[in-house]
Parts: structure tokens; sequence; C-alpha cells
């Protein structure tokens, strides 16, 4: 069985999250994609909404799709999410794993600042898709050992979401259609996330 693995904050999931996994899935025929919401994100300062939120808008987004799941390993563990330890801990729990470690072109620009690149590289291949504007010249593929021969690069569309973004619109009072499933959406309305003054909790 062929794992896709897909980290992140998730603050909030949004459209291009979806179409990234579905990509995914199709291009490297994936049996299952488990999301994982960081706890906290060693990549980003500010603290992330509620983890009960984000868990809530995944569940919502991910609904209907019995080969998409959620794992809580990140959450469960105190401190900042490292993606080493869990792929580790993903690992025990198969005889034969085979995890494809899903990212953007953007986050695999800076790979090599994470903490051991290259046994994240060992525990599992890197499907990285194309976010402007690390594509083609501008792509970028650090020096981690191993990476080259377990790297695969693929195209997931316009995939063109960015989560500060949206969370920038919804502060100042855009509506989030078009940009989150309409049962994201219509979460972050009723729980009135996101909105400028509201504290995330």
């Amino acid at each position: 069985m062929r794992t896709g693995v897909f980290g992140g904050t998730f603050d909030p999931v949004h459209l291009g999250h979806v179409a990234m996994a579905e990509a995914a899935a199709m291009k490297f025929g994936l049996s299952s994609v488990l999301f994982l919401p960081a706890r906290l994100s060693p990549h980003k300062t500010a603290p992330p909404t509620d983890a009960r939120h984000r868990v809530a808008m995944l569940a919502l987004a991910l609904a209907g799709r019995p080969d998409w799941s959620i794992a809580l390993d990140e959450l469960d563990r105190e401190g900042p999410s490292f993606t080493v330890d869990t792929l580790r801990a993903l690992s025990a729990r198969s005889l034969q794993p085979d995890l494809r470690l899903l990212m953007g072109t953007d986050t695999l620009a800076g790979f090599a600042r994470w903490k051991e690149p290259a046994e994240i590289v060992r525990l599992a291949r890197i499907a990285a898709f194309y976010r402007d504007p690390f594509r083609g010249e501008g792509l970028v593929v650090p020096d981690v050992a191993g990476l080259a021969d377990r790297l695969d690069v693929f195209d997931a569309g316009s995939v063109r979401i960015s989560s500060t973004e949206l969370r920038e619109k919804l502060s100042s009072g855009q509506r989030p259609s078009g940009l989150v499933p309409p049962s994201v959406a219509e979460y972050i309305t009723k729980q009135g996330l996101y909105s400028a003054g509201v504290v995330q909790s």
C-alpha cells in the first residue's frame, strides 16, 4: 500500500490542499492519503488556530473520501512538529511502509533546513508539486544526501491559494467562497474564525 503523507497547519484547509492531494493520488497511485495537522510548525512564528477547529475543518473537507484520513500524531506530541519524528512513527506502524511525503516546491526549496532531512528522504520519497516561482529554471533542489534519487516533482494544476493570503482575506471581511470547500466556508462563518480582532480558540 502506497500512502501519501501530507503535513501542515491547515489553517484553514483550502481547495489548493484538496487539489494537490487528488493530483498526487492519481499520479503516484496512492491507496490512501494521511493529513497530519501540526501542533506548531517549527518554520512559522505565529501560533496556529486552535487544533480543534483545524481538525474539524479538515474532517469536513475530507468527508466522503474513505481513502483520505486525519492522523493526530503531531497534535499528540508536545512542542513543535518535526516531520522526521512523524515518519518514524508511521514507518514503525507498517511492516512495508511505502510513504510519499507531499509538499510544494516552495517548501522543497527550504528542505535542507529541516530536522534530519537525509533521514526524512530515507523514510519517504518526496513528492513535490510545482508552486510559483519554484518551477522550471526557478526550481530549487537542495543538496540533501539521497534526495536526487528520492524526489518526484509533478504538476497539480493551478494551486495558487495560500492559507496566509486566505486568512488575510477573511480578516478583511471577504468571504471564503471558492477558496475552501463549501462545508468549510460554512464552518468558518458560523464559528467566526479569522475575523479581525477575534481570538482563534
